[in-house]
């Protein structure tokens, strides 16, 4: 992609994370057909637990429970908050779009500028763009990036290729305007020829393949003979090692010079968590030590567009402040993006736990439309 102008005048004030209270390990995961297979999955891919939201929490509920506990540790009136955009592939509907339900849901103003992305790995590179750029061209003082999914609901729990691997999580990151914040190095890239790698079939009635009975039907399906739906989440692993340790390092490299800064500068290396034979390889072509290198895998597993924010607050106690942060994030789409950028010396990280449920007065019954 070109060489993206750096983002000024924006600062990050702080990140707050939210997971759901259940956990489950690797070992007691039913889609092994043997102790020896589950022991295998948790040294490939790291992940020995993982926090699996209740059937009726959405990924709003734990956007919203980290947004909350951000803007009330923050001190922000809700009066002042702008701008409001939720990265997701787990919206609450088809429409209305989440954001603008969150929007009335945290009090924000009705002056306040709420839409959703649909991305997923790359959510924290393209959604700090997203805001950022918003903000510093519409004269937003304050913003919210809320980015979450329930990843673990789209897999069949059976399917061993996928449902091990994912954790639900939510997050909220504040941002505002500051003159003297340091700026934002940005790189993003789309390539929409892999879309296949990370799917789901169904989805709505709209779409390419409208959800039918069909559609509902679990059987084996691919080249794995894996037990899955159509809409269920199905996974090339192949073609997600090869794209994530080819691309993934280049857009690092690429981030870095635009900076003007060595790998020996940056402070933590915080990747998207999609597994640690995948990681471990990125970080070793990064060229950043490995001591800096930050992972939430062994607790959360790939919490999926959440995951570099939860890795930020699982890491609250050691993440140095102020501090120069490189994050990338890359998967389905497929995208892939880097972001360098300064952590202030104030800036919040706060992690909360919740399996708290949004009842609203207003139900979207669709027996009664």
């Amino acid at each position: 992609m070109g060489n993206l102008l750096p983002l000024r005048g924006i600062a990050l004030r702080g990140i707050a994370a939210a997971l759901p209270l259940r956990r489950e390990t690797t070992a007691e995961c039913g889609a092994f057909r043997s102790p020896e297979d589950g022991a295998r999955f948790a040294a490939a891919t790291g992940i020995e637990e993982r926090r699996i939201a209740p059937p009726e929490q959405c990924a709003s509920d734990l956007c919203a429970a980290a947004a909350e506990a951000l803007v009330e540790r923050l001190g922000w009136e809700r009066s002042s908050v702008g701008l409001l955009v939720m990265v997701t592939q787990s919206p609450d509907h088809i429409l209305p779009a989440t954001a603008i339900l969150l929007q009335h849901r945290l009090g924000l103003p009705r002056t306040c500028v709420a839409y959703d992305i649909n991305l997923g790995c790359s959510a924290f590179p393209f959604g700090l763009a997203q805001v950022a750029s918003a903000m510093g061209a519409l004269g937003i003082p304050r913003g919210l990036l809320l980015i979450g999914d329930i990843s673990s609901r789209g897999c069949n729990p059976m399917d061993p290729s996928s449902y091990p691997l994912f954790g639900d999580a939510g997050s909220a990151i504040g941002l505002e305007i500051n003159v003297s914040a340091g700026a934002m190095y940005i790189d993003l890239n789309s390539d929409g020829s892999g879309g296949a790698a990370i799917c789901s079939r169904s989805y709505g009635l709209a779409g390419r393949y409208p959800v039918s009975p069909a559609s509902l039907v679990t059987r084996e399906v691919g080249e794995d003979r894996h037990l899955r739906c159509d809409l269920n989440t199905r996974l090339s692993g192949a073609d997600i090692f090869g794209f994530s340790i080819r691309e993934a390092p280049a857009s690092i490299a690429r981030v870095l010079e635009r900076a003007g800064v060595a790998p020996a500068a940056i402070d933590h290396l915080v990747l998207h968590q999609a597994n640690k034979m995948i990681n471990d390889i990125v970080c070793r072509k990064s060229g950043i030590e490995a001591a800096k290198v930050l992972s939430s895998l062994r607790s959360f597993g790939n919490t999926g567009s959440a995951s570099i924010p939860v890795t930020l607050c699982a890491a609250l106690d050691t993440v140095r402040r102020p501090s120069r942060i490189l994050a990338c994030g890359f998967g389905v789409g497929l995208s892939w993006g880097s972001v360098v950028l300064e952590l202030p010396a104030d800036a919040l990280l706060l992690l909360v736990e919740t399996d708290a449920v949004f009842r609203p007065d207003l139900q979207l019954d669709l027996a009664d439309l």
